[in-house]
C-alpha cells in the first residue's frame, strides 16, 4: 500500500517546502488542505510530480467536513495550518484561538475517526516566553502573547489526544525558520531581503547583539519526516527542532550583505533604531532530544541557507 500524508497549510511557507521535500525524498501520495487565506496554490502547482502525486482540497481546518474529506485514506497528518503572528494574536485573541486551538482539535478528532497512524503538530518557541537560554523541552512555559498561549494549548491537546484516544502525536517546536518561498513572511530574513532588493536601508533594532536560532527550512522538513517515520516509544512527544547555534542580528546582516554583493548588488550599511519593547534578547535551543530520539542533525549552515534563500528571491522577483 502506498503511504499517504495530509499536510494542512500545505501551500504556506513551510508547507510548500515540505511538499517539495516529500516529492523528492519519498514516493508518498500527498493531500493538501489549505484555505489559501495567505498563500497561493502556485508554489506547489509548479512542483514536479504535482499532477500525479498531489491532491488539493480547498478548505479550513475548523470545518469538520473539509478535514474528514482531506484526511480520508491517509496514514499520517502534519498540521501546519495556523494563525502565525504574535501581533495579530494580540489584536484578535479569539480568532487566534479559534484557528490554532479549535482548528487543531478538529484535525485531531478526524485523525482519531480515520485511525491515522501519527499526527505531527507544528509549534514554536512562543509557549516558552522569555527564558534563560538555551530553550529545551523541560522548561516551564510562560507565553507572552495569545499566539504563544494557543500554541501551548496545541501541545497540550496533542498530549491529551494521545492519552485519551491512543493516537500517536508529536508536537514539534520550530525555532526561527527561513528559506525559499518565504516571500509572504514578515520575519527578519525575508524582510531584509525585500528591503535590499528595493534599495532601502535595513533597520536593526537595539545594538544588533540580540540572537536567534535560525533554522533552514529543509532541516525543518527533514525533522518532520523523521518525526513521522521514527518509531517512538511514547504516544506523545514534544521535541524542539533548531540548530542549537545562536546568530546575532549583526552577524546575520553581515552574511546577507556579503551574499548580495556576490550577486553584484551593493548594500547600504544597516541603520540602528531603539530596541523594541518586549523583544527577547537571546534565543537558541538545546536539540539533544531531537538528536537522541530522531537522529536529527541540521545539515544547512547559515551561509549556505542564506545563499539559497537569496538565490530563490532573485529568481522570483
Amino acid at each position: 500500500m502506498m503511504t499517504k500524508v495530509l499536510i494542512t497549510g500545505g501551500c504556506g511557507f513551510i508547507g510548500s517546502n515540505l511538499v517539495e521535500f516529500l516529492l523528492q525524498n519519498t514516493d508518498w501520495q500527498i493531500n493538501i488542505l489549505d484555505n489559501l487565506s495567505d498563500s497561493t496554490l502556485e508554489d506547489v502547482q509548479n512542483l514536479e510530480g504535482f499532477t500525479e502525486r498531489i491532491t488539493f482540497f480547498n478548505g479550513d481546518i475548523r470545518n469538520k467536513e473539509d478535514v474528514l474529506k482531506a484526511v480520508d485514506g491517509c496514514d499520517y497528518v502534519v498540521n501546519l495550518a495556523a494563525q502565525v503572528g504574535v501581533i495579530p494574536s494580540v489584536e484578535n485573541p479569539l480568532l487566534d484561538a479559534d484557528i490554532n486551538i479549535n482548528g487543531l482539535i478538529t484535525v485531531l478528532t478526524a485523525c482519531v475517526e480515520k485511525k491515522i497512524k501519527k499526527a505531527i503538530h507544528a509549534s514554536s518557541a512562543a509557549p516558552l516566553g522569555d527564558q534563560e537560554m538555551p530553550m529545551h523541552e523541560k522548561k516551564v512555559p510562560q507565553p507572552l502573547s495569545p499566539y504563544g498561549a494557543s500554541k501551548l494549548a496545541g501541545e497540550a491537546y496533542c498530549s491529551a489526544f494521545a492519552a485519551s484516544y491512543g493516537i500517536n502525536t508529536v508536537a514539534l517546536r520550530f525555532s526561527n525558520v527561513y528559506g525559499p518561498k518565504s516571500y509572504q513572511k514578515g520575519s527578519v530574513i525575508p524582510l531584509f531581503i525585500r528591503q535590499i532588493l528595493n534599495g532601502e536601508t535595513c533597520t536593526i533594532f537595539g545594538d544588533g547583539k540580540q540572537t536567534r536560532d535560525l533554522l533552514y527550512v529543509t532541516d525543518v522538513c527533514n525533522g518532520i519526516y523523521l518525526a513521522l517515520t521514527t518509531d517512538l516509544k511514547n504516544k506523545f512527544e514534544l521535541i524542539q527542532l533548531a540548530t542549537g547555534k545562536e546568530t546575532s542580528m549583526n552577524e546575520l546582516f553581515a552574511v546577507m550583505k556579503q551574499e548580495f554583493e556576490k550577486h553584484g548588488k551593493s548594500v547600504a550599511d544597516a541603520k540602528y533604531a531603539s530596541a523594541r519593547p518586549g523583544e527577547i534578547i537571546r534565543n537558541y535551543a538545546d536539540i539533544t532530544k531531537a538528536k537522541t530520539l530522531l537522529n536529527y542533525v541540521p545539515q544547512v549552515d547559515l551561509k549556505q541557507g542564506i545563499a539559497n534563500t537569496i538565490s530563490w528571491f532573485l529568481s522570483h522577483k
